[in-house]
């Protein structure tokens, strides 16, 4: 499950956005991103930029080149380079070189169980997100934004697997406290979903646990017990018994866990996850820190 926002543009980020809002702009840095290969990124000289953007007027390349060096471009010797920030800017290019119109119908999604009224699980593509929800009933239980440049729209095992990618590397840097989009500082936190599941049509659960970036504002949501897999307590647990949390998808949940709620000020949750035979109790508190764990072997064995 996820959902992001985007945040208001401060001064800064609107002259970043005039500076780049002219074609002749974006051709540089195109040209310089393209020009790239294996060794690194590319220096051209001033005439090998000017031919390869096609402008033939020397004083209106020359007055767009330098009105991006400084901040996207820089002088080197030999001619001009990306800097950091205009690397950033070519990759936003590439990624919104898409195809709006991309989609796949719906098919039957293997990888997760039933949904909880008893229908079967499929998946679907559009508006640019990977979507799995119920046959029967309607219900969303994962949508994310997928790349079409990252799957074939003929093949929809290529889809799931884009997806199961995207998803765990997001994750697994929010968990480790990095947006995997702006590297900025996040923050977690447990929360009660009122209404939200209404609206959008999400599989309701009782508590949520989510994460937002403090600069870009991206966030994600979904089951706590979910969010917690990739802390090396739980994903050892899981690793242990033939499960591994960076590749098996988000929405299948092969593996069963509870979660209960112990304290709400602050927040206190205790996970229990149950394989071969075996159960581990967590709890975490509303950072999806773990704060207590337990492992009992054979703990289920003796309950039957």
């Amino acid at each position: 499950m996820w959902q992001y926002e985007s945040m208001g543009v401060d001064e800064s980020s609107r002259w970043t956005f005039e500076l780049l809002a002219n074609e002749t702009r974006l051709g540089v840095i195109s040209t310089l991103g393209e020009a790239s290969g294996e060794g690194g990124y590319a220096t051209l000289a001033f005439s090998e930029l000017q031919a390869a953007t096609g402008v033939e007027d020397n004083g209106h390349f020359n007055y767009h080149l330098k009105k991006l060096v400084g901040e996207f471009i820089e002088e080197r010797e030999g001619g001009y380079a990306l800097t950091l920030a205009g690397i950033r800017a070519y990759q936003a290019i590439v990624a919104q070189q898409l195809t709006p119109s991309t989609e796949m119908e719906p098919f039957d999604l293997h990888s997760a169980n039933d949904c909880h009224c008893g229908g079967e699980i499929e998946a679907w593509y559009e508006d640019g997100r990977f979507h799995a929800g119920c046959k029967v009933c309607d219900e969303l239980i994962q949508y994310y934004p997928v790349s079409p440049r990252s799957f074939d729209p003929s093949d929809p095992e290529t889809l799931v697997t884009a997806a199961v990618r995207r998803i765990t590397r997001d994750e697994s840097s929010m968990l480790r406290g990095v947006c995997p989009y702006c590297t900025g500082t996040v923050t977690w936190s447990v929360e009660m979903p009122d209404g939200y599941w209404d609206e959008n049509g999400m599989r309701r659960e009782d508590i949520v646990a989510q994460v937002a970036c403090d600069n870009c504002a991206w966030f994600m949501y979904g089951r706590v017990g979910g969010k917690a897999r990739f802390n090396t307590i739980i994903s050892s647990f899981l690793a242990t018994h033939g499960h591994d949390p960076w590749r098996e998808p988000p929405w299948g949940e092969p593996y069963g866990y509870e979660e209960h709620v112990l304290n709400e000020e602050p927040w206190r949750v205790e996970l229990t996850y149950k394989l071969g035979g075996d159960e581990l109790t967590v709890t975490v508190d509303g950072d999806l820190n773990v704060t207590d764990h337990e492992l009992a072997e054979g703990a289920v064995d003796r309950e039957n």
